[in-house]
């Protein structure tokens, strides 16, 4: 099964990240896990004081184990590390796709732009709805006029020709 473990390494231990990593790595490649080539790493300012850190460094990886039993274990030992301040391990299935900061942004850049352009075409599909609306009713107000003005015209015609019979 496939699962993602994400934790936190406090800003006074950033001399020591690769450290921390390798041993948090080899922790669950000991006990059957393998990992998946993409991770995340983040330096971050943090909601709250840790163990009196205010800053940290975020990392996710995602990984395959096949014994449940050793999550456990690897749960008991994650909390014994004191370089750690927090951990979670997550069942991957039930997480979004794994991203950097950088492809996140890159993604809420694209995902705004298309909002962009179909509001932009709603908007030219409104402008052209009105524009021929209102070309309806000019010309609808036109043919009303015309046909008002033609019985008019023709009944002055038809009085004259009467007129003119009659005498």
């Amino acid at each position: 099964m496939r699962y993602e473990i994400f934790y936190l390494v406090g800003s006074s231990q950033e001399a020591n990240l690769e450290r921390i990593k390798k041993e948090v790595e080899d922790l669950i490649v000991s006990s059957g896990g393998v990992f998946e080539k993409k991770e995340t790493k983040e330096k971050r300012k943090l909601s709250y004081a840790i163990k009196h850190e205010t800053n940290g460094t975020y990392f996710a990886q995602r990984f395959e184990l096949e014994k449940r039993a050793e999550l456990e274990k690897i749960n008991l030992k994650m909390n014994l590390k004191s370089d750690v301040l927090r951990f979670i391990i997550s069942k991957a299935s039930d997480l979004p796709e794994l991203k950097s900061k950088e492809e996140r942004i890159q993604e809420a850049i694209q995902k705004e732009e298309k909002q962009k352009k179909i509001i932009s075409s709603r908007e030219n599909a409104l402008k052209k709805d009105s524009l021929v609306k209102t070309k309806e009713k000019k010309s609808e107000a036109t043919s009303e006029i015309v046909s008002e003005k033609k019985p008019s015209i023709g009944v002055d015609i038809d009085e004259k020709l009467e007129e003119i019979l009659n005498i």
